[in-house]
């Protein structure tokens, strides 16, 4: 090639140019060109902008994809446990009559169920969560309003769902408000934390993970605190108000319907492994 090249030959070489796919001699002509052409330096903005438009748009495509497919995910793992639920549903009663029974009573299945105010402290908690937002029935500095527990399943596997409602006076609310803001666990040195998006009222929580839900709602103008933990439940099985649930709770179950990274102040099992070895 010459050392002066049409307009027209450097429009073409410009989107190989762009791309690193011209040869050393043609990339040369390319550059002087471009040195005295004010309207091939224009088209080569022009090729640019448009080269990153589709990269950015690519990449929100990608994206969505990404979300899309994780939400099927999320939908194929509930439609797959709605199918084992029945399924054990189905075994259950199929073998039913010859469950061991030990005075009268089935042996296996775990059934703890209360719903009295004066019944908060004699449950027998053993889920994944260390209910550190919930206050020591002794002493409590409030007035208990109201009060559920149930725990069902098997021994490999129990479904819990706890609500507590509470009412203080304005220092014990200050107090209990600051106990659950300031709360560490001490086995991970890690904190809860306070969000005002979980829910419609402010929350503090120790946990919100696939598996678990474990949080306090604050009234500071009705003087109450809710306490609330949540493991293997169905949101259309919730005794409480549904809009007391966090805003990503899983209409077909307990998973996450948006996506956040999941959060608890507690040891997994995996970390408890670490630390014994």
């Amino acid at each position: 090639m010459g050392e002066n090249i049409d307009c027209s030959v450097v429009k073409d070489l410009l989107p190989l140019s762009l791309e690193g796919l011209t040869s050393d001699e043609s990339e040369n002509l390319v550059q002087i060109h471009l040195q005295t052409c004010k309207k091939c330096r224009k088209y080569r903005e022009e090729l640019i902008n448009e080269k990153q438009e589709m990269e950015s748009s690519e990449k929100e495509n990608d994206k969505r994809i990404f979300r899309a497919l994780k939400r099927r995910r999320y939908e194929m793992i509930g439609l797959i446990a709605g199918i084992l639920s029945v399924l054990g549903v189905i075994l259950l009663l199929w073998f039913q009559p010859f469950s061991p029974t030990k005075n009268g009573e089935e042996v296996y299945p775990v059934k703890e169920h209360y719903e009295q105010p004066a019944d908060y402290g004699n449950q027998d908690y053993q889920g994944i969560a260390g209910l550190a937002l919930f206050p020591e029935s002794e002493g409590i500095s409030g007035n208990i309003e109201e009060f559920y527990y149930d725990c069902k399943g098997q021994k490999l596997y129990q479904a819990y769902q706890i609500y507590l409602k509470c009412s203080y006076d304005k220092e014990a609310y200050e107090t209990e408000k600051n106990r659950l803001l300031n709360l560490i666990d001490e086995s991970t040195g890690r904190g809860t934390v306070y969000s005002e998006e979980e829910t419609f009222l402010p929350c503090v929580y120790a946990m919100l993970y696939d598996e678990g839900y474990e949080y306090a709602l604050l009234d500071e103008e009705d003087g109450t605190i809710i306490y609330i933990y949540l493991q293997g439940i169905d949101r259309r099985e919730v005794v409480f108000r549904k809009e007391y649930l966090p805003t990503d709770y899983g209409q077909a179950g307990y998973y996450f319907e948006t996506e956040r990274d999941p959060y608890r102040i507690y040891q997994t099992e995996w970390e408890k492994m670490n630390d014994e070895t």
